[in-house]
């Protein structure tokens, strides 16, 4: 079998098993009565879901892939300018750090041990998007 087979069947094993915990982690929040656990599930739930949509897309791209080209290379159909690009990702960026510092000052304030970890789980999201937006920058514009 070839490696990008191989590579397929794995993807297409973990969208499986992404699609089985959110129906485990949706049955098991209907039974939980404890609202911060509840929530806690939810995001649980939501971080597969998004998984499995990622992994989908992603075998859907490296089906069309010219073999041997890494993501950074294999361009997908549609161009937008890169001067409106950047300034949409200057724009996402802005938002990102004005988020960040909403939920700096919501954990400062916060008390509740559950509403505390939610927002803290938010936060990190929200570091990672940062990360992942940079990231793309460099890499779209060759910028350090």
């Amino acid at each position: 079998m070839p490696q990008e087979s191989k590579l397929l069947q794995l993807i297409t094993e973990q969208i499986d098993i992404e699609n089985e915990y959110v129906e485990c982690l949706t049955e098991l929040r209907k039974k939980v009565r404890i609202a911060a656990a509840r929530l806690l599930l939810l995001e649980m739930c939501l971080d597969s879901e998004k998984r499995a949509a990622i992994l989908a897309e992603m075998r859907g791209i490296l089906r069309k892939a010219p073999p041997n080209t890494g993501l950074w290379e294999h361009a997908l159909e549609g161009y937008v300018g890169e001067a409106l690009m950047k300034k949409e990702f200057q724009g996402y960026v802005k938002k990102e750090s004005d988020t960040l510092e909403c939920l700096k000052k919501e954990l400062m304030h916060t008390k509740d041990e559950g509403l505390k970890l939610l927002w803290q789980n938010i936060e990190e999201d929200e570091k990672k998007h940062a990360r992942i937006i940079q990231t793309i920058i460099k890499n779209l514009y060759k910028i350090d």
